[in-house]
């Protein structure tokens, strides 16, 4: 990586953002025999996955870490960089504690209440079914998309669940995958969600899941290996600042480096792209859409131990709750099990003084994780938080939807707007909020850039991976 000095230069494709999805496509491009310079407002490489030292050569996932089987694209991403996987621990029986009552059971699903357990399904044969009602392509089309995204989650979960043990288990799974409270986001979002990632079981299960894989090295190792590859082509601590396009070029002014080039892509949350003088100005429904998105507001924080003391009582690490701040643990120890860790999440719902303050947060994780696997859980060699929320140049975590943001914006998310492409988990065609997603959307902004710049290699390309659009 390199330490330009503000200069200007020229490539065939400038790509804004180093996180997951803009260096996948910059590898891609740079594979199909395309020129790239890739521009970083941070410091290091990676975006919303980072990787925590937690001592000892071991390190956490301190953002994105999971991939699940369907997950194709990435798996392939990482066959291509030489990097293995390896499982998440499963091994042994997981906790479920509500209402005090603190049991051990072994599979997927937690030992409800029988009218909680019927509830529970019923809610989710509705939620499959309506699903599959909302197009892969255009959500904004289906039938009820104005009903559905006119209301949240949480007003349905409220209005169909009734079990309140039914709602905690939809609510605190929800709540992890979007890293944000229910409430907040638009029905049709999760009912597009559902439809393209899998299923709800697939969404929230570990084993046959999405939480099934992790990398090893950590999942901000490939952002790594791509941008080490890539060389002096990622520019570092150079925040774009203005992106001014003609009917033949790009120009892209940063803080460090000014690139001219046929084709941009921007890979960054919308919410992040809004910081970005655009000339001439961006359509209205895309300007808007920038204004309006957010991003989840949920953090991780990590117990480290000395050992993984819960699987000689039999446990895995995991556990399902309604204590304060654990709703959710899960083993995240390295795969040689050298040191224990405990994963959980806080940042959606909770008293203000454990949102607002982290030595609070930090105590009320440890008093619930001594509930829940005994005093030596108290009792931690030290405590690592990635909180997303005070990051310079990311304006949190996972995105979701806000009520009225998809029927209104449409395809403003992934529409490209003259020479300027999209990437970026939220910019994907399936499997959006994931490392897949990353992914994917990269590919497709790589096969929009190849069909404009170079139709031949695009349909050549495309005839092999059937990734791209040729003529788009």
């Amino acid at each position: 990586m390199t330490d330009t000095h503000h200069e200007e230069v020229r490539a065939d494709v400038v790509v804004v953002g180093a996180g997951l999805s803009g260096l996948t496509a910059a590898l891609r491009l740079v594979e199909r025999g395309l020129s790239v310079r890739v521009l970083e407002a941070g410091t290091r490489v990676g975006g919303r996955t980072r990787d925590l030292d937690v001592g000892d050569d071991v390190v956490t996932e301190g953002g994105g870490q999971w991939i699940g089987a369907k997950h194709e694209r990435m798996f392939a991403l990482l066959a291509d960089l030489g990097l293995a996987t390896f499982p998440t621990h499963t091994a042994g029986k997981t906790l479920y504690l509500h209402r005090g009552r603190r049991r051990t059971f072994g599979g997927t699903i937690p030992p409800m209440r029988p009218w909680a357990m019927l509830d529970f399904v019923q809610a989710q044969l509705r939620l499959e079914r309506m699903a599959q009602h909302v197009p892969v392509a255009t959500p904004w089309t289906a039938p009820r998309a104005v009903e559905w995204d006119g209301t949240t989650l949480g007003h349905w979960l409220d209005t169909h669940c009734h079990a309140d043990e039914a709602k905690q288990m939809f609510t605190f799974g929800f709540s992890l995958v979007f890293c944000e409270d229910p409430h907040r986001i638009s029905l049709l979002k999760v009912l597009h969600q559902i439809r393209t990632s899998g299923g709800i079981d697939f969404m929230l299960n570990t084993e046959n899941g999405a939480q099934e894989t992790r990398i090893v090295g950590g999942s901000q190792r490939p952002s790594l290996v791509v941008a080490d590859r890539l060389g002096d082509d990622v520019v570092l601590d150079s925040p774009v600042t203005e992106i001014h396009q003609t009917d033949d070029e790009v120009l892209v002014r940063s803080a460090r480096l000014d690139v001219r080039a046929q084709r941009a892509i921007v890979a960054m949350t919308p919410a992040d792209a809004d910081r970005i003088r655009f000339t001439p100005d961006l359509p209205t429904r895309r300007a808007a859409l920038q204004r309006v998105w957010h991003n989840g507001t949920e953090s991780k924080i990590f117990a480290v131990y000395d050992r993984p003391f819960w699987r000689d009582q039999g446990l895995n690490g995991a556990a399902v709750t309604d204590l304060p701040v654990a709703h959710y643990v899960i083993d995240n120890s390295p795969p040689d099990a050298s040191i224990g860790i405990l994963l959980s999440f806080v940042g959606t719902t909770g008293p203000d003084e454990i949102l607002d303050d982290s030595t609070a947060r930090r105590a009320a994780l440890l008093t619930d994780l001594e509930t829940l696997f005994g005093s030596d859980a108290g009792r931690p060699v030290r405590v690592l938080e990635q909180n997303w929320v005070h990051e310079p140049w990311i304006s949190g975590c996972v995105s979701t939807r806000a009520p009225g943001v998809m029927t209104a914006y449409t395809d403003a998310t992934t529409k490209a707007v003259g020479r300027v492409h999209w990437a970026g988990t939220e910019a994907a065609p399936e499997f959006e909020g994931y490392l897949e997603g990353a992914v994917r959307s990269a590919e497709r902004a790589v096969g929009e850039v190849v069909a404009a710049t170079r139709p031949t290699v695009a349909l050549a390309s495309y005839r092999e991976t059937g990734i791209g659009v040729p003529g788009s």
